[in-house]
């Protein structure tokens, strides 16, 4: 412990610490806009780039869309492996099948994201499944009977009239086939409604998974991916009647390298998740990816306006989801109601890390896997 011999070095003494603690504060806040610019980065030009290898390609993506999966799941577990590996950790993975319950369902979940692209765009999709947290709460409320603030409420119904808005501005004009504009939003819309409760659902049993299992979080990464790439695998060779790496469409050298990136940021992706959970309070989360949406709008528009058309009324949609997201941030219940109640982050943010393709993006832990 410091001695002092006089005021004077008691007051250099707290200078310095104030200096210290400045600089300290500083370099955080550089590490999380860091952070976050990457994840934004990262994200847009994701959802982009796969919704370009499809669009560029006839409309169809240049391998199955399953085998894309597949892939994507492959270079997270990769990732994964080596960290793990790197960390000598491999030596004590004890694999448990409690964990290929949650993998099935974001299998799944992760093949209906690049199948509903063939009726909505990405900006669209991204608006459409954030009913995901009306069903999260929902279900907290009244099957786990965990008590909801009336403001919480509001901004609930503050997001459904944001993603209501979103489907009334007619931004989205993407068209298949013969079919009109009026049933393709009705496809998109239950599509939505599937990888939202399935979503909701792999999110709540992760969570759970995760408080009561002693494992290091990337070992538990691991399990997750490992049954992901059988369960997406296997899945594969079936609809693809075990040709999963068939051309479709035009393969040139543009259609090859989006393809490539589509893969590889897909599974960069979550690593971003990671960090961004780790690192980053809920405010700046719910900015990011509340910015992201809108990036993607804004390029979506440029580069694909057959299908999207950015205007006023869908950036209306999007200010109000995120001031509903704020709201649901901000009156979240006191860390003492919240022990009382048995509340778990999953209910605290509105607008959750993008999850499709992405990793687990769980509102905590259980959505870094998506």
């Amino acid at each position: 412990m410091a001695s002092f011999k006089t005021e004077e070095d008691i007051e250099r003494f707290e200078k310095e610490k104030d200096v210290s603690s400045s600089l300290r504060r500083a370099s955080n806040t550089v590490r999380n806009l860091l952070i976050c610019a990457a994840f934004v980065a990262f994200e847009v030009a994701k959802q982009v780039i796969t919704y370009g290898v499809k669009e560029y390609n006839a409309g169809q993506y240049p391998i199955s869309l399953s085998t894309i999966v597949v892939l994507i799941e492959m270079v997270k577990l990769t990732t994964c492996l080596v960290i793990f590996g790197y960390q000598g950790g491999l030596k004590t993975i004890k694999f448990s099948w409690r964990f290929a319950v949650p993998s099935f369902i974001y299998g799944i979940n992760n093949n209906l994201f690049l199948y509903a692209l063939h009726f909505t765009p990405p900006p669209v999709w991204n608006v459409l499944i954030q009913s995901r947290v009306i069903m999260t709460a929902l279900i907290y409320r009244f099957v786990f009977k965990r008590d909801v603030p009336p403001m919480r409420w509001l901004a609930l119904l503050l997001l459904m009239f944001g993603i209501s808005l979103s489907q009334v501005s007619g931004s989205s004009t993407a068209q298949v086939g013969t079919e009109t504009s009026a049933y393709i939003l009705l496809k998109a819309v239950f599509l939505s409604l599937i990888s939202a409760g399935l979503s909701t659902a792999a999110s709540i049993y992760t969570e759970y998974l995760f408080k009561n299992d002693r494992r290091p979080f990337m070992e538990q990464q691991i399990q997750l991916y490992f049954y992901g790439v059988l369960m997406t695998s296997v899945w594969a060779l079936y609809v693809t009647r075990g040709k999963p790496l068939e051309i479709q469409g035009n393969l040139n050298m543009t259609i090859t390298w989006l393809l490539v990136l589509t893969i590889l940021l897909g599974g960069a992706g979550g690593l971003l998740v990671a960090a961004i959970i780790k690192n980053i309070d809920n405010i700046a989360k719910i900015y990011s990816a509340t910015f992201a949406i809108f990036l993607t709008a804004i390029l979506c528009s440029m580069l694909f306006p057959a299908n999207f058309k950015l205007n006023f009324m869908f950036v209306c949609a999007l200010f109000f989801i995120l001031i509903s997201s704020w709201m649901y941030e901000r009156f979240k219940p006191k860390p003492a109601d919240s022990a009382t109640n048995g509340e778990t982050p999953s209910t605290n943010t509105i607008v959750a890390v993008p999850r499709e393709l992405n990793g687990n993006a769980s509102m905590l832990k259980a959505e870094l896997k998506s």
